[in-house]
């Protein structure tokens, strides 16, 4: 039996951490929690954990101080890094403390049932790393490896202060007068193993003008970077063309679907992060509905399109609801309807949904009275590494059912009384256009029933009840803020339609 500690100043991601890990517990046992770096320090101290499951972002001592005192203090004890952020100086301090994964919230079980077993069997094998040794062959590999992390350092904007070229076999880059980067996205992970680009580059003669640099934190994408003389547009963008195209043949060779974003032209390694943004942008363009172009050249960044989902009130209830089943239904309705409609990119698609899951995040904030304002950027900066719909869905699919989980045992409409739980729901979302038809809707009612069930029951019509709601906030705006009088009409929901404006006055007197 191994045993372990989890270490997160989030209590909901720690409790689910370790619900997540039940199904192992013939293996493994879970003997403490702490919610910070030093608290984790004397808990580790006080009871010799097997392994250690942390977070990066944490109050008072976060994983970039943690890491390293474990990594002297406890060498051979596995750690399992969790975070929000898919950041290559996370990845970094992750890889030179030993750590055995790397992992994003948010996590399936499954997922990390895969890093607990990798902890397990280094902890039966005992490996342990060979330590390099002085000679000039391995001193040459050093400086590369050097050379490789500090090219696709500046490709993630991750590299701060200077910097150069150290190794021999990189020499020619100091000779480049211009460069352009290619984003390369695959579809298969899986199939990656089977895919030496680099060794591909070298038989086909681009080894002196194209480098390959693997992205350490997503094992779908990597980097191309072209290192051209000082030659005519015209002949680098036939280059590049030529290139490209080979490229995507050899991946699909392979049985693999390569999507390449290209870059403008640069002429200096600063800018190699500008040169990503570009490419980013080019990758966010594929048009969903028809998906068979593979390689895209940056233009412009465009506004998102305008995209109304006529569930989307509904789905916003089913997460609050606690409703795993109907949300997951849901989620897939709305990327089958995304990719559907005709001339919606995937930039759309990320859009919408990082749109649709503040809105989660209000109502999960709203009824576990704290701010995560964290988890926004996390989310965001996750999302920006995705280039395919697929696993974009993947993704939020995983986020939307975490959160409905969450307020699942919040219970919010776990009673008996079907009118109760409305009175409920329409204070929460009196600023909505609330109908009759879509309430019964949402609690599986006939329309009539309801009407004539809520007049019993409370002694007032819907429409009144819910104007009197309406009215109640108003009076609260009014009191705490300066806005004029149809600036909190329309805050709360109300038109000319449901209440005159000498009305709203002598009930807000």
């Amino acid at each position: 039996m191994y045993t372990y500690i989890v270490i997160d100043d989030e209590s909901l991601i720690r409790k689910g951490t370790i619900k997540k890990l039940q199904p192992m517990e013939d293996q493994i046992a879970c003997i403490g929690e702490a919610d910070n770096g030093k608290a984790g320090i004397e808990l580790i101290q006080e009871t010799h954990p097997d392994f250690v499951i942390l977070d990066m972002q944490m109050p008072v001592m976060g994983g970039r101080e943690l890491l390293p005192y474990l990594a002297e203090n406890y060498p051979d004890m596995p750690l399992i890094v969790i975070s929000g952020y898919r950041d290559f100086d996370y990845v970094k301090q992750a890889i030179s403390a030993n750590a055995i994964d790397y992992i994003l919230k948010p996590f399936s079980k499954e997922a990390i049932q895969e890093c607990v077993s990798r902890a397990i069997e280094h902890l039966e094998d005992n490996q342990t790393l060979s330590r390099i040794s002085d000679s000039d062959e391995q001193k040459e590999a050093a400086y590369y490896e050097y050379d490789i992390q500090y090219l696709t350092n500046l490709i993630l904007g991750y590299h701060t202060g200077e910097g150069s070229i150290s190794s021999k076999r990189l020499n020619f880059v100091n000779d480049t007068h211009q460069l352009v980067l290619l984003t390369l996205y695959f579809e298969s992970a899986a199939e990656m193993q089977n895919i030496n680009i680099q060794g591909w580059l070298e038989d086909g003669g681009f080894g002196d003008l194209a480098l390959y640099l693997p992205n350490t934190s997503s094992n779908q994408m990597g980097f191309l970077v072209l290192f051209m003389p000082n030659t005519e547009v015209i002949h680098s963008r036939r280059l590049v063309d030529q290139i490209s195209t080979a490229l995507t043949d050899y991946a699909h060779h392979l049985q693999n679907e390569l999507i390449i974003g290209i870059s403008h032209a640069h002429s200096d390694l600063s800018e190699l992060h500008a040169a990503f943004t570009e490419t980013s942008t080019a990758l966010n363009q594929r048009e969903l509905k028809d998906s068979s172009e593979t390689i895209f050249y940056y233009s412009n960044n465009p506004e998102p399109k305008a995209f109304v989902w006529d569930q989307e009130d509904e789905f916003l209830f089913r997460v609050e609801a606690g409703m795993p089943g109907e949300v997951q239904s849901l989620t897939e309705r709305l990327f089958d309807l995304m990719s559907n409609v005709s001339g919606f990119t995937l930039a759309d698609a990320k859009y919408y949904c990082y749109y649709l899951s503040g809105q989660c995040r209000n109502i999960l904030n709203y009824y576990l009275k704290q701010e995560t304002p964290k988890s926004s950027n996390s989310i965001q900066n996750v999302v920006n590494y995705i280039f395919s719909l697929k696993e974009l869905k993947e993704y939020y699919h995983q986020f939307f059912m975490n959160i409905t989980e969450l307020l699942k045992t919040e219970s919010i409409y776990s009673g008996n009384d079907a009118i109760e739980k409305i009175q409920t729901y329409m204070q929460h979302n009196y600023q909505k256009n609330l109908t009759q038809d879509f309430i019964a809707s949402l609690f599986y009612l006939n329309r009539s029933y309801l009407s004539t069930l809520f007049k019993q029951k409370t002694g007032m019509k819907f429409v009144d009840y819910l104007n009197e709601v309406r009215i109640e906030k108003s009076k609260d705006l009014l009191k705490d803020s300066n806005r004029k009088m149809y600036q909190i009409s329309k805050a709360v929901g109300m038109t000319i339609r449901n209440i005159s404006s000498a009305s709203l006055r002598k009930k807000l007197a």
